[in-house]
């Protein structure tokens, strides 16, 4: 007999123990069978069946339970490249949990968001948001009138890709309003020390590169490394 709430119904998926464990040694396992290894797909959306799972959720899994708003905001990738195994989310999770932070943390997330920029191809970049992106990473304030101009760009940019009744249009229909969009929130983001929009800015700007998803497991694998040592000390 299925399981009832108070009002009789049954209860919702989400509220269910979670079946999915996950640990840095052996990965994605049963809860009943704890060293077996299992493959997990990310989920297309909020239903999960079979061996898949939330990108959000194999996250939270790796973090154990600690913040990990900054791994939330790179594991957005997902919207822009296929991916077929959720282990670098949890290992992301795992890597980054408790960024941002107090006193290190604070550091540690910094480092971590410009390492995420540092592995971006240059090349790959607009050539106007180049020198910007560049000053912005490198701690130099902001003057008023390059702050306005921020504003009024990311602003601009917003107003093209919120247009449509429809929703936001995909990157190859609108690709200048999505780099302005991006790279603007970036430059004020990384001024601001605000590491958890950065990262959100960030992993667009990353995205609008079209990485396959070899190119985007590696490079989620690379910012993870950069807080590693955080972890194990």
């Amino acid at each position: 007999m299925p399981s009832t709430g108070l009002s009789g119904g049954l209860i919702p998926h989400a509220v269910r123990p979670d079946r999915w464990c996950w640990a840095p040694d052996l990965g994605f396992h049963h809860r009943s069978a704890p060293h077996r290894r299992v493959q997990l797909r990310p989920a297309a959306g909020l239903l999960t069946r079979g061996h898949t799972i939330g990108v959000r959720r194999a996250v939270a899994l790796g973090a154990g339970g600690a913040p990990a708003d900054v791994a939330h905001a790179f594991s957005e990738l997902e919207a822009w490249a296929a991916f077929t195994d959720a282990d670098v989310f949890a290992e992301l999770g795992h890597a980054l949990s408790g960024l941002p932070g107090p006193d290190a943390a604070e550091h540690a997330a910094r480092a971590v968001v410009l390492r995420a920029l540092d592995r971006i191809d240059v090349t790959m970049l607009p050539t106007s948001w180049q020198g910007p992106l560049a000053l912005a990473a490198s701690g130099q304030g902001a003057s008023p009138q390059e702050a306005a101009r921020l504003r009024a760009v990311c602003d601009a940019a917003y107003r093209r890709l919120t247009r449509f009744e429809t929703g936001w249009p995909p990157a190859r229909t609108d690709r200048q309003a999505w780099w302005d969009y991006a790279a603007a929130r970036a430059c004020t983001a990384l001024r601001d020390e605000d590491w958890t929009a950065a990262a959100h800015a960030v992993t667009d700007l990353y995205g609008l590169t079209g990485p396959a998803e070899e190119q985007a497991t590696a490079w989620l694998r690379q910012v993870a490394a950069t807080a590693l040592p955080r972890v194990a000390g």
